[in-house]
């Protein structure tokens, strides 16, 4: 089952672009749906790893709040540590 996911003009320009980069290192095409699943799974391998979150950051671009919210969000994780 499919579901609908409304994002900007500039998200989903930024999505294309990453389609893009990923159907040259795959050599196939690959849908946005993909490079959500890739995304998701980049952050969460990220977060395991507890790798510098910029280059996921980087990768989707600066956009106010998510930088924010992500400190916020590791403060509270390191806070349970």
């Amino acid at each position: 089952m499919t579901e609908v996911i409304r994002v900007s003009k500039d998200v989903k320009d930024k999505l294309v672009k990453i389609a893009a980069e990923l159907q040259l290192s795959k050599g196939k095409e690959v849908s946005l749906n993909e490079v959500i699943e890739y995304l998701i799974t980049f952050y969460e391998e990220n977060k395991r790893t507890r790798k510098d979150p910029q280059l996921l950051i980087s990768l989707l671009g600066s956009a106010k709040g998510i930088s924010e919210e992500f400190k916020r969000s590791r403060i509270e994780d390191e806070s349970h540590i």
